[in-house]
């Protein structure tokens, strides 16, 4: 067995990509725009991460995950 390094790793804030996968999957075949409601208006992260909110978390990929967390740490230190 061999691990290769990704070669651009994601740059994501842990504490903030945390808070993202558990708003988004916590609650069950909710859409995205509901269910990262309990992070605030969900309208500037689903932006500024591309998104257009009716994505289902299960559907995303970790880039996308990515970008909403690095949305989020930008919207709490800024």
């Amino acid at each position: 067995v061999r691990l290769d390094p990704k070669a651009d790793p994601l740059e994501a804030d842990v504490k903030s990509l945390s808070s993202v996968t558990a708003a988004a999957f916590g609650q069950r075949r909710k859409m995205l725009r509901s269910s990262l409601k309990s992070l605030g208006d969900p309208t500037p992260l689903l932006n500024a991460a591309g998104l257009e909110g009716n994505e289902r978390a299960e559907t995303l990929s970790i880039d996308a995950f990515a970008a909403l967390s690095r949305a989020l740490a930008d919207t709490r230190t800024g």
